[in-house]
């Protein structure tokens, strides 16, 4: 049961003799003075004051304020556009995984000139960059009309490739002429 009674813990040392608490001060030890520490060697300035002392006199009621004006900046925000960029990477993944490598001689420049119009609008030159935009437009548009027309050659020289050749079958021979 804690505590214990008679106010010894276990295991406790004894009080030692002569000793009757906190209050009694240790031989030799000064208490603190009232007021402010000694000034340490090397620091005996005083603190600088800020309010008149009462040895000081006021000269007089001006008061100087002294303000800073707002600087006034005017930021222009040049909205940086796509410039057909993302049109011509997925024109080129098409192209390339439809088997249209022909149209990558369109798409591929298409990026290039879609990049640097990107890179002019990001220098201010708007008007670089939509020069550049509609070339990179109408490259694209050039591999897509050359996309279909590629395929509709190809797919009618199958079909007339188709139509052209006579086969039969007879005698257990398939022939075409």
């Amino acid at each position: 049961m804690y505590p214990p009674v008679g106010g010894a813990y276990p295991g406790a040392y004894p009080p030692q003799p002569g000793y009757t608490g906190y209050s009694a001060p240790q031989p030799g030890y000064v208490p603190a003075q009232p007021g402010y520490a000694p000034a340490q060697p090397g620091y005996n300035a005083p603190p600088p004051s800020y309010y008149p002392q009462a040895n000081q006199q006021q000269t007089g009621n001006t008061v100087v304020v002294v303000q800073r004006q707002p600087t006034v900046t005017t930021a222009v925000l040049t909205p940086v556009g796509d410039y057909y960029y993302t049109a011509s990477i997925v024109l080129s993944f098409i192209c390339f995984f439809c088997g249209s490598w022909w149209s990558l001689c369109c798409t591929i420049p298409a990026i290039f000139v879609a990049s640097s119009a990107r890179d002019a609008a990001a220098r201010g030159d708007l008007d670089g960059a939509r020069r550049s935009g509609q070339t990179a437009l109408g490259l694209n548009i050039a591999a897509v009309v050359f996309y279909i027309i590629i395929w509709a050659v190809i797919i009618g020289l199958a079909a007339g490739l188709q139509s052209a050749t006579r086969c039969y079958y007879s005698n257990g021979y398939y022939a075409c002429y």
